[in-house]
């Protein structure tokens, strides 16, 4: 019994050796199948790669180009924020001078406004005082002396007229 099971375990690694060996030329024969497929794409291949290179170069020239073209832009974009700013604090200390000499001249012409009419109030006290007081005074002796010769050339009797009226007011 020893000799049948030691010639079935023979066949068996008989049977296993040969299912490898099988499967060994299965593998190689795949294997040369995808060499041969991997070679007549490499040769489909190959006049694109010539096309992928020149697109590739054009890429970073265009990179390299659009890259310039950027500092550029970002140099001139920095420089025209420079004067802008520069521009600004020009016009600041403009605006701010232009303020200040229009307060110093509104304070100017206060003064010189409140000094024309503390003239005009002073003129017209002087007026009053030269002229309208002796005027006043004209008046008041030119009354006075009509009333002195109205008194001396009237008659002393009233006449009927304002005797009733006077005595009209006193009742």
């Amino acid at each position: 019994m020893a000799d049948s099971t030691m010639q079935t375990i023979l066949i068996v690694l008989i049977v296993f050796v040969a299912l490898c060996a099988l499967s060994q030329l299965g593998q190689f024969l795949t294997l040369m199948r995808l060499y041969k497929k991997v070679r007549e794409i490499h040769e489909e291949a190959r006049p694109l790669l010539g096309k992928a290179e020149a697109t590739l170069d054009s890429a970073k020239l265009t990179l390299d180009d659009g890259r310039r073209q950027m500092l550029e832009i970002s140099k001139r974009t920095n420089e025209i924020l420079d004067t802008t700013q520069m521009q600004l604090t020009k016009i600041d200390a403009v605006v701010t001078d232009a303020s200040d000499r229009a307060k110093v001249q509104l304070e100017r012409m206060e003064m010189v406004v409140g000094d024309t009419v503390e003239k005009v109030q002073s003129l017209v006290q002087t007026t009053q005082d030269g002229l309208l007081k002796p005027l006043r005074e004209v008046s008041a002796l030119t009354t006075g002396v009509k009333s002195a010769f109205g008194f001396l050339f009237k008659s002393r009797r009233p006449a009927v007229v304002h005797a009733t009226q006077d005595e009209e007011m006193f009742i």
